[in-house]
């Protein structure tokens, strides 16, 4: 009997030892995931912001128009030249793939903008996932700007509709869950990276890929001065 009792004794230290550990290191671990999920999300904005200038700089989709491309994200991955009609043939006319294809798999926005028939869909075997915990999508209006909107036509040839700006984008990460990070990114044509707690999930939405309608509204623009200045804070 007394045997018994010396291991449910040692059973007992045992458990609360595993529950101590657990308690220590366990939120150390969701801590540090975390972090690095938002390291990843600040990277790929950068990455997304270089292919924005990419884009503008070498006229990618040959439109005639040095223009920053703001339909998407994934546009930037999937877009072809007009230098060849059509989208068709991908050996002819390939993709321009300026950014990776895990970050055109995440983009929030699951809708193909057609650019005049010059895009073409993310390649089927390309499922919708968060890139490394993060959702990425490309911002609808500039709240600061007198001009807000993001999607203009920028008469180009051929005629691509609203999926162009001029001198101005803007791209936002949002977490795909608060375990996931706490934080919302954006960036726009400054190269400057912002950041923000969310106080509540900012991608209340079960789809996937979320969808412009689901995820908080408030994330899909770039905020005015003030709202930057007392709501966001600089990240690099």
């Amino acid at each position: 009997m007394a045997l018994g009792i010396r291991s449910v004794n040692v059973l007992v230290v045992v458990i609360l030892g595993a529950v101590g550990f657990a308690a220590v290191v366990l939120p150390g671990l969701l801590t540090s995931g975390r972090a690095s999920n938002d390291r990843s999300s600040e990277a790929l904005l950068k990455i997304l912001s270089c292919a924005e200038y990419d884009f503008r700089s070498n006229d990618r989709d040959w439109n005639h128009v040095n223009d920053f491309w703001t339909g998407d994200v994934k546009g930037l991955y999937t877009m072809t030249s007009s230098a060849v009609e059509g989208h068709a043939d991908p050996k002819a006319d390939p993709s321009i793939r300026l950014i990776s294809r895990e970050a055109a798999a995440a983009d929030i926005d699951p809708d193909l903008v057609p650019a005049g028939g010059e895009n073409r869909p993310l390649d089927a075997d390309l499922v919708p996932s968060p890139y490394r915990g993060y959702w990425m999508g490309a911002l609808l209006k500039d709240s600061s700007a007198s001009e807000p909107s993001y999607k203009q036509d920028t008469g180009g040839t051929p005629e691509m509709g609203k999926c162009h700006h001029l001198s101005r984008f803007g791209f936002v990460a949002i977490p795909d869950s608060l375990s996931a990070s706490r934080f919302v990114m954006i960036v726009n044509e400054q190269d400057t990276i912002y950041r923000c707690a969310a106080t509540s999930n900012p991608k209340p939405g079960m789809s996937v890929p979320p969808g412009l309608k689901g995820v908080d509204p408030i994330y899909l623009n770039w905020p005015e001065a003030s709202v930057l200045k007392a709501a966001w804070s600089k990240v690099r």
